[in-house]
Protein backbone atom coordinates (compact mmCIF):
# COMPACT_ATOMS: atom_id res chain seq x y z
CA UNK A 1 0.00 0.00 0.00
CA UNK A 2 1.01 3.63 -0.26
CA UNK A 3 3.39 4.42 2.54
CA UNK A 4 2.39 8.05 2.96
CA UNK A 5 -0.80 9.85 3.91
CA UNK A 6 -3.39 10.48 1.18
CA UNK A 7 -4.88 13.82 0.22
CA UNK A 8 -8.09 12.70 -1.42
CA UNK A 9 -11.26 14.81 -1.65
CA UNK A 10 -14.21 14.13 0.61
CA UNK A 11 -15.98 10.86 -0.33
CA UNK A 12 -18.97 11.18 -2.65
CA UNK A 13 -21.78 8.72 -3.32
CA UNK A 14 -19.28 6.35 -4.96
CA UNK A 15 -16.71 4.51 -2.84
CA UNK A 16 -13.39 6.22 -2.27
CA UNK A 17 -11.40 3.48 -3.98
CA UNK A 18 -13.44 4.03 -7.16
CA UNK A 19 -13.29 7.79 -7.49
CA UNK A 20 -10.58 9.49 -5.51
CA UNK A 21 -7.55 11.11 -7.09
CA UNK A 22 -4.82 10.26 -4.62
CA UNK A 23 -1.83 12.40 -3.72
CA UNK A 24 1.48 11.35 -2.23
CA UNK A 25 2.98 13.92 0.16
CA UNK A 26 6.63 14.80 -0.01
CA UNK A 27 7.39 14.38 3.68
CA UNK A 28 5.65 12.35 6.36
CA UNK A 29 4.60 14.47 9.31
CA UNK A 30 6.10 13.38 12.60
CA UNK A 31 3.73 12.29 15.35
CA UNK A 32 2.26 15.37 16.98
CA UNK A 33 1.86 15.76 20.73
CA UNK A 34 -1.74 15.84 22.01
CA UNK A 35 -1.61 19.61 22.41
CA UNK A 36 0.06 20.57 19.13
CA UNK A 37 -0.53 19.60 15.49
CA UNK A 38 2.42 19.10 13.17
CA UNK A 39 3.25 22.21 11.15
CA UNK A 40 3.24 22.06 7.33
CA UNK A 41 6.66 21.50 5.81
CA UNK A 42 7.84 24.45 3.73
CA UNK A 43 8.20 23.79 -0.01
CA UNK A 44 6.86 20.25 0.21
CA UNK A 45 5.32 18.92 -3.01
CA UNK A 46 2.67 16.37 -3.90
CA UNK A 47 1.54 14.27 -6.88
CA UNK A 48 -2.00 13.62 -8.09
CA UNK A 49 -3.06 10.36 -9.70
CA UNK A 50 -6.12 8.21 -10.38
CA UNK A 51 -7.53 5.06 -12.01
CA UNK A 52 -10.44 4.87 -14.46
CA UNK A 53 -12.40 2.06 -16.17
CA UNK A 54 -15.02 1.99 -18.95
CA UNK A 55 -17.52 -0.64 -20.14
CA UNK A 56 -19.99 -0.43 -23.02
CA UNK A 57 -22.78 -1.91 -25.12
CA UNK A 58 -23.30 -0.81 -28.71
CA UNK A 59 -25.86 -3.26 -30.03
CA UNK A 60 -23.30 -5.36 -31.90
CA UNK A 61 -21.30 -6.38 -28.84
CA UNK A 62 -21.03 -5.94 -25.10
CA UNK A 63 -17.59 -5.32 -23.65
CA UNK A 64 -14.88 -2.70 -23.97
CA UNK A 65 -13.58 -0.37 -26.67
CA UNK A 66 -11.30 2.57 -26.12
CA UNK A 67 -12.28 4.55 -29.20
CA UNK A 68 -15.59 6.09 -28.10
CA UNK A 69 -15.56 9.78 -27.18
CA UNK A 70 -18.06 11.76 -25.12
CA UNK A 71 -17.38 14.92 -27.09
CA UNK A 72 -16.71 18.11 -25.14
CA UNK A 73 -18.34 18.22 -21.73
CA UNK A 74 -17.58 20.58 -18.87
CA UNK A 75 -15.40 21.44 -17.03
CA UNK A 76 -12.55 21.93 -19.47
CA UNK A 77 -9.72 22.93 -17.09
CA UNK A 78 -7.84 21.00 -14.39
CA UNK A 79 -9.07 23.32 -11.63
CA UNK A 80 -12.62 22.95 -12.86
CA UNK A 81 -12.21 19.19 -12.98
CA UNK A 82 -11.02 18.91 -9.37
CA UNK A 83 -13.71 21.31 -8.14
CA UNK A 84 -16.58 19.46 -9.83
CA UNK A 85 -18.79 16.96 -8.02
CA UNK A 86 -19.30 14.49 -9.51
CA UNK A 87 -16.22 14.63 -11.69
CA UNK A 88 -16.46 14.01 -15.46
CA UNK A 89 -16.39 10.43 -16.70
CA UNK A 90 -16.69 8.64 -20.05
CA UNK A 91 -20.44 8.07 -19.57
CA UNK A 92 -22.52 8.07 -22.76
CA UNK A 93 -26.28 7.45 -22.46
CA UNK A 94 -25.73 6.15 -18.92
CA UNK A 95 -27.08 7.49 -15.61
CA UNK A 96 -25.08 6.82 -12.46
CA UNK A 97 -28.02 8.12 -10.43
CA UNK A 98 -30.26 5.27 -11.59
CA UNK A 99 -27.50 2.81 -12.53
CA UNK A 100 -29.14 2.31 -15.90
CA UNK A 101 -28.87 3.21 -19.58
CA UNK A 102 -30.80 6.17 -20.96
CA UNK A 103 -30.52 4.82 -24.51
CA UNK A 104 -30.78 1.01 -24.45
CA UNK A 105 -29.23 0.52 -27.90
CA UNK A 106 -25.90 2.20 -27.07
CA UNK A 107 -24.27 3.24 -23.80
CA UNK A 108 -20.94 3.57 -21.98
CA UNK A 109 -20.38 3.55 -18.23
CA UNK A 110 -17.13 5.08 -17.01
CA UNK A 111 -16.07 4.88 -13.38
CA UNK A 112 -13.18 6.19 -11.34
CA UNK A 113 -10.88 9.20 -11.49
CA UNK A 114 -10.30 10.20 -15.13
CA UNK A 115 -7.29 12.13 -16.43
CA UNK A 116 -8.10 15.78 -15.63
CA UNK A 117 -9.56 17.86 -18.46
CA UNK A 118 -9.25 15.11 -21.10
CA UNK A 119 -8.08 11.54 -21.62
CA UNK A 120 -9.09 11.51 -25.28
CA UNK A 121 -6.03 13.02 -26.93
CA UNK A 122 -7.99 15.91 -28.36
CA UNK A 123 -10.40 18.59 -27.20
CA UNK A 124 -10.30 19.61 -23.56
CA UNK A 125 -13.35 18.35 -21.73
CA UNK A 126 -13.65 15.23 -23.93
CA UNK A 127 -13.33 11.76 -22.40
CA UNK A 128 -12.68 8.54 -24.32
CA UNK A 129 -14.05 5.22 -23.09
CA UNK A 130 -10.61 3.85 -22.21
CA UNK A 131 -9.42 2.20 -19.03
CA UNK A 132 -6.22 3.59 -17.60
CA UNK A 133 -4.17 5.26 -14.91
CA UNK A 134 -2.89 8.84 -14.83
CA UNK A 135 -0.24 10.73 -12.87
CA UNK A 136 0.72 14.38 -12.55
CA UNK A 137 3.96 16.28 -12.27
CA UNK A 138 4.71 17.52 -8.73
CA UNK A 139 2.48 20.28 -7.39
CA UNK A 140 2.48 22.56 -4.35
CA UNK A 141 -1.14 21.68 -3.53
CA UNK A 142 -2.74 18.25 -3.94
CA UNK A 143 -6.10 17.69 -5.67
CA UNK A 144 -6.61 21.25 -6.83
CA UNK A 145 -5.42 21.21 -10.44
CA UNK A 146 -2.93 24.04 -10.07
CA UNK A 147 0.50 24.72 -8.56
CA UNK A 148 2.32 22.32 -10.88
CA UNK A 149 6.01 23.20 -10.73
CA UNK A 150 7.78 24.21 -13.98
CA UNK A 151 10.68 21.90 -14.76
CA UNK A 152 9.57 19.25 -12.29
CA UNK A 153 9.03 15.67 -13.41
CA UNK A 154 7.44 12.40 -12.36
CA UNK A 155 8.80 9.05 -13.54
CA UNK A 156 6.83 5.82 -13.64
CA UNK A 157 9.36 2.99 -13.61
CA UNK A 158 9.13 0.24 -16.23
CA UNK A 159 7.47 -2.89 -14.93
CA UNK A 160 4.33 -1.19 -13.59
CA UNK A 161 1.59 -3.83 -13.56
CA UNK A 162 -2.17 -3.42 -13.83
CA UNK A 163 -4.72 -6.24 -13.53
CA UNK A 164 -8.29 -6.30 -14.87
CA UNK A 165 -10.88 -8.92 -13.92
CA UNK A 166 -13.49 -9.53 -16.64
CA UNK A 167 -16.95 -10.97 -15.95
CA UNK A 168 -19.85 -11.55 -18.37
CA UNK A 169 -23.09 -13.50 -17.98
CA UNK A 170 -25.43 -14.80 -20.68
CA UNK A 171 -28.98 -15.87 -19.67
CA UNK A 172 -30.16 -19.48 -19.76
CA UNK A 173 -30.93 -20.95 -23.16
CA UNK A 174 -29.72 -23.48 -25.70
CA UNK A 175 -27.03 -21.04 -26.92
CA UNK A 176 -25.93 -19.62 -23.58
CA UNK A 177 -22.36 -20.89 -23.97
CA UNK A 178 -21.82 -19.81 -27.58
CA UNK A 179 -21.19 -16.05 -27.00
CA UNK A 180 -18.72 -16.78 -24.23
CA UNK A 181 -16.88 -19.46 -26.18
CA UNK A 182 -16.47 -16.95 -29.01
CA UNK A 183 -15.40 -13.90 -27.00
CA UNK A 184 -12.55 -11.89 -28.53
CA UNK A 185 -9.81 -9.57 -27.29
CA UNK A 186 -8.24 -7.22 -29.83
CA UNK A 187 -9.64 -9.44 -32.58
CA UNK A 188 -8.18 -12.65 -31.13
CA UNK A 189 -10.53 -15.42 -30.05
CA UNK A 190 -10.35 -15.65 -26.25
CA UNK A 191 -10.70 -19.38 -25.68
CA UNK A 192 -7.10 -19.80 -24.50
CA UNK A 193 -4.30 -17.67 -23.11
CA UNK A 194 -3.50 -14.85 -25.55
CA UNK A 195 -1.27 -11.77 -25.52
CA UNK A 196 -0.32 -8.64 -27.38
CA UNK A 197 1.47 -5.31 -27.10
CA UNK A 198 0.61 -1.63 -26.80
CA UNK A 199 2.89 1.09 -28.14
CA UNK A 200 3.61 4.45 -26.54
CA UNK A 201 1.92 7.49 -28.00
CA UNK A 202 2.69 11.13 -27.25
CA UNK A 203 0.06 13.86 -27.29
CA UNK A 204 0.79 17.17 -28.97
CA UNK A 205 -2.91 18.02 -29.33
CA UNK A 206 -4.32 17.94 -25.81
CA UNK A 207 -3.78 21.07 -23.75
CA UNK A 208 -2.77 19.34 -20.51
CA UNK A 209 -1.78 15.77 -21.42
CA UNK A 210 1.82 14.78 -22.25
CA UNK A 211 1.17 11.24 -23.50
CA UNK A 212 -1.67 8.83 -24.22
CA UNK A 213 -0.07 5.38 -23.93
CA UNK A 214 3.07 3.66 -22.65
CA UNK A 215 4.91 0.71 -24.19
CA UNK A 216 3.79 -2.54 -22.64
CA UNK A 217 2.53 -6.07 -23.00
CA UNK A 218 -0.88 -7.46 -22.12
CA UNK A 219 -1.57 -11.08 -21.26
CA UNK A 220 -5.05 -12.58 -21.00
CA UNK A 221 -5.21 -15.87 -19.11
CA UNK A 222 -7.49 -18.58 -20.51
CA UNK A 223 -11.00 -17.66 -19.36
CA UNK A 224 -13.19 -19.86 -17.18
CA UNK A 225 -16.77 -20.44 -18.36
CA UNK A 226 -19.23 -21.69 -15.73
CA UNK A 227 -22.79 -22.93 -16.15
CA UNK A 228 -24.80 -21.58 -13.23
CA UNK A 229 -27.61 -23.44 -11.39
CA UNK A 230 -30.26 -21.39 -13.21
CA UNK A 231 -28.86 -22.37 -16.61
CA UNK A 232 -27.12 -19.06 -17.28
CA UNK A 233 -23.42 -19.05 -18.17
CA UNK A 234 -20.67 -16.78 -16.84
CA UNK A 235 -17.22 -16.03 -18.25
CA UNK A 236 -14.50 -14.85 -15.89
CA UNK A 237 -10.99 -13.97 -16.92
CA UNK A 238 -7.96 -11.85 -16.10
CA UNK A 239 -6.05 -9.40 -18.28
CA UNK A 240 -2.67 -8.18 -17.04
CA UNK A 241 -0.84 -5.20 -18.56
CA UNK A 242 2.82 -4.51 -17.73
CA UNK A 243 4.76 -1.49 -18.94
CA UNK A 244 8.05 -2.23 -20.68
CA UNK A 245 9.39 1.34 -20.80
CA UNK A 246 9.57 4.07 -18.16
CA UNK A 247 7.24 7.04 -18.46
CA UNK A 248 8.76 10.45 -17.70
CA UNK A 249 6.43 13.46 -17.46
CA UNK A 250 8.08 16.88 -17.31
CA UNK A 251 6.06 20.00 -16.62
CA UNK A 252 6.42 22.44 -19.51
CA UNK A 253 3.82 25.03 -20.42
CA UNK A 254 0.41 23.54 -19.61
CA UNK A 255 1.50 19.91 -19.82
CA UNK A 256 0.80 18.45 -16.38
CA UNK A 257 -0.38 14.86 -16.81
CA UNK A 258 0.61 11.53 -18.31
CA UNK A 259 -1.46 8.37 -18.58
CA UNK A 260 -1.15 4.63 -19.11
CA UNK A 261 -3.83 2.77 -21.09
CA UNK A 262 -4.11 -0.58 -19.29
CA UNK A 263 -6.38 -2.58 -21.62
CA UNK A 264 -6.12 -4.03 -25.14
CA UNK A 265 -8.09 -2.22 -27.84
CA UNK A 266 -11.29 -4.26 -27.46
CA UNK A 267 -13.04 -6.95 -25.48
CA UNK A 268 -16.14 -8.15 -27.34
CA UNK A 269 -18.89 -10.63 -26.51
CA UNK A 270 -21.89 -11.12 -28.77
CA UNK A 271 -25.29 -10.19 -27.28
CA UNK A 272 -27.14 -12.19 -29.95
CA UNK A 273 -28.64 -14.54 -27.36
CA UNK A 274 -29.08 -11.89 -24.69
CA UNK A 275 -26.83 -10.83 -21.84
CA UNK A 276 -27.27 -10.16 -18.14
CA UNK A 277 -24.21 -8.18 -17.10
CA UNK A 278 -20.65 -7.23 -18.04
CA UNK A 279 -18.04 -5.81 -15.68
CA UNK A 280 -14.39 -4.81 -15.51
CA UNK A 281 -12.55 -4.45 -12.21
CA UNK A 282 -9.11 -2.91 -12.68
CA UNK A 283 -6.41 -2.41 -10.08
CA UNK A 284 -2.88 -1.11 -9.76
CA UNK A 285 -0.95 -4.23 -8.79
CA UNK A 286 2.42 -2.48 -8.59
CA UNK A 287 3.73 0.92 -9.67
CA UNK A 288 6.80 2.89 -8.59
CA UNK A 289 6.93 6.69 -8.90
CA UNK A 290 10.00 8.89 -8.44
CA UNK A 291 10.28 12.66 -8.77
CA UNK A 292 12.56 15.60 -9.48
CA UNK A 293 11.85 19.20 -8.53
CA UNK A 294 13.92 22.39 -8.79
CA UNK A 295 15.18 24.17 -5.66
CA UNK A 296 13.86 25.21 -3.22
CA UNK A 297 11.09 22.62 -3.50
CA UNK A 298 11.31 19.26 -1.75
CA UNK A 299 10.61 16.25 -3.96
CA UNK A 300 8.24 13.56 -2.69
CA UNK A 301 9.91 10.36 -1.63
CA UNK A 302 9.73 7.42 -4.04
CA UNK A 303 6.19 6.07 -3.91
CA UNK A 304 5.11 2.43 -4.21
CA UNK A 305 1.46 2.09 -5.22
CA UNK A 306 -0.58 -1.11 -4.95
CA UNK A 307 -4.23 -2.01 -4.57
CA UNK A 308 -5.97 1.06 -6.01
CA UNK A 309 -9.13 -0.48 -7.55
CA UNK A 310 -12.05 0.64 -9.73
CA UNK A 311 -15.05 -1.28 -11.12
CA UNK A 312 -17.37 -0.48 -14.00
CA UNK A 313 -20.42 -2.66 -14.62
CA UNK A 314 -23.29 -2.51 -17.10
CA UNK A 315 -26.53 -4.43 -17.62
CA UNK A 316 -29.35 -4.27 -20.18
Amino acid sequence: MISSESHSPAPTRRSVVKTAAWAAPAVLATTASPAFAASPVANQTFVDYGLFVSTQFNGGYVGYAGANDTGVIHPTTPTGYFASNPRPESDINWSDATNSATKPSYFVNGEGSFTPATNAGGSTGAYASTSGWWISTPTTTANVGSGYIPGSSTTLAAGATFVTQVSATIPAGPNALWPLQNATIAGQKWNKAISGTLSSAGDSISTYLVNLKVNGRWNAAAPVITTNPDGSATLTGTITFTTTSPLVITQTGTKYYGQVVIMPATVQISPAYGWTNFSLTSSVQSATLSYTVPAPYIAPTTTQITGLTTTSAIHP
